[in-house]
């Protein structure tokens, strides 16, 4: 149960994450999206996504969720189709995922019968072995029933269901993260190999996907941000070059004042009185 003005800040993770709303309502922003679960809603999100959620209405916000990863190659295709999949409550009444919760419910007070006070449910590492296999068989029909519920609306939509056979919805997904994740290594020493490598594509890859939706490679990309932000810097604060180097993740003030001048023609310190004196 989640209070008002409750908010769980932006973050990632290698695991699928799938929540059901029980009671109120909640927002989520998903990369640059705002979607609002009320209850009855249930929501998948992809493993990676980035994603943040807050409680903004005045009541009670409380909720079922499972993070999950599954090895099976056509299973985690289907789930990975999209960032994120939102089943609104009247769509989710056709399945047994209500049921499935109250089961999980009752194996979870069974087990935190004693003491009758215990504010906490007991974690599953407590559990009886019956009711760990019991709670892991109910995660899977709920899963089960999630997917099945996503291939029905795909279906019935027009939409393909297998990412091979939608190209431009995966390209633009895989961007989409590249782009998250050179934006935020913009202070460290990112490097288009190392986003590549984390995402488990050969560099070759990574660039080709980026520059089909961005229409720059992933390298020019990079070097567009920094070099807006080391204008910022400049223009706006008095660092000296060294700070301002280490931010950019630049080696050393003297690496930097050379990009900087390969991009701009000027040296940093040329570029910041002149633009100081326009801008006071």
């Amino acid at each position: 149960m989640k209070p008002p003005g409750w908010h769980f800040p932006r973050h990632h993770h290698h695991l699928f994450e799938l929540l059901y709303c029980v009671e109120g309502e909640v927002a989520h922003e998903i990369n640059r999206d705002q979607v609002t679960m009320h209850k009855g809603d249930w929501l998948l999100i992809k493993s990676g996504v980035r994603h943040q959620s807050s409680n903004t209405c005045q009541a009670d916000y409380s909720f079922f969720n499972v993070h999950f990863d599954l090895d099976d190659p056509e299973i985690r295709s289907l789930l990975s189709l999209a960032p994120y999949r939102l089943i609104r409550h009247k769509e989710a009444e056709r399945s047994k995922l209500r049921f499935y919760v109250g089961e999980l419910e009752a194996v979870m007070q069974r087990n935190n019968a004693e003491p009758p006070e215990a504010a906490e449910p007991l974690p599953p590492s407590l559990l009886r072995f019956e009711d760990k296999l019991l709670l892991q068989s109910y995660t899977l029909l709920i899963i089960h029933d999630v997917l099945q519920l996503l291939r029905e609306h795909g279906t019935a939509s027009g939409h393909r269901t297998a990412p091979d056979k939608d190209p431009s919805l995966f390209t633009a997904d895989v961007a989409h993260m590249i782009e998250e994740k050179l934006s935020l290594g913009l202070s460290e020493e990112a490097t288009v190999a190392g986003v590549a490598k984390e995402m488990n594509l050969s560099r070759s890859q990574c660039s080709k996907l980026f520059s089909k939706v961005y229409g720059l490679s992933p390298r020019q990309y990079l070097s567009r941000q920094k070099l807006k932000l080391a204008k910022e810097l400049l223009v706006t604060t008095h660092l000296p070059m060294t700070d301002i180097a280490e931010k950019l993740g630049f080696q050393s003030a003297s690496h930097f004042s050379r990009q900087f001048r390969r991009w701009t023609g000027q040296s940093p310190s040329e570029f910041k009185p002149r633009h100081h004196s326009t801008t006071s």
